[in-house]
């Protein structure tokens, strides 16, 4: 059976889902009589953090190339605000994306989704993990979201970007709404696995080696 590993933050290990299943666990659903799925979401994670154990967690799991397939979703963490400033410089943030990104490409294909939106009148949020107020912006999401595009892009690793999807839906909206403002609920992670469902790049990366 093919492996799976789902690499990134506090939303893609599933956080705020009543059911514990995040978007992962939904989307791999369908398929669990083919495919071995390893939720490798660490919340509150930078992506230099996430840099330090992706390539070995993965490697770890899927002993070829040819046996498993990755997809990355995070870098939110470092772009939210802590007293105004952003707790990781731009430039670094997209060097570390692209290092994580080139590292997991040498264990197995790799796809990554874009950052989620969150909703604005309930940030700051307060991250027990760190114990700061970290203000998620939404302007700040979308500027890097079309940055880590350009990244894949350069890199010929499929690129999926959800947010202005998401920031419009009345579902997603609602879900983060009755939740903290950063995490949606089950409606929402059901909102975002049926968008990758549908993406031509999942239907590849899980059928290769079948």
């Amino acid at each position: 059976m093919k492996r799976i590993c789902f690499v990134g933050a506090s939303t893609t290990e599933g956080m705020g889902d009543e059911t514990g299943q995040g978007w992962p666990g939904r989307l791999i659903a369908p398929e669990r009589e083919r495919l071995v799925p390893y939720n490798l979401g660490v919340r509150g994670q930078l992506l230099a953090e996430i840099n330090m154990r992706a390539v070995s967690e993965c490697r770890a799991r899927i002993l070829h190339p040819s046996l498993g397939g990755i997809v990355f979703c995070s870098g939110m963490n470092d772009i939210a605000r802590h007293n105004g400033i952003p707790r990781t410089p731009k430039r670094r943030v997209l060097e570390t994306f692209e290092a994580i990104l080139t590292g997991l490409a040498e264990v197995a294909p790799v796809v990554s989704v874009g950052p989620l939106p969150v909703y604005a009148p309930k940030m700051p949020y307060h991250s027990v993990v760190t114990g700061l107020d970290l203000d998620f912006r939404n302007d700040d999401i979308e500027e890097m979201d079309d940055a880590y595009g350009a990244i894949c892009r350069d890199l010929g690793i499929p690129y999926l970007p959800v947010f202005g999807d998401l920031l419009n839906s009345d579902v997603y909206t609602r879900s983060l709404e009755q939740g903290d403002g950063l995490h949606p609920g089950g409606a929402g992670y059901q909102l975002v696995a049926e968008k990758i469902a549908a993406w031509p790049a999942w239907t590849q990366l899980i059928s290769q080696a079948e």
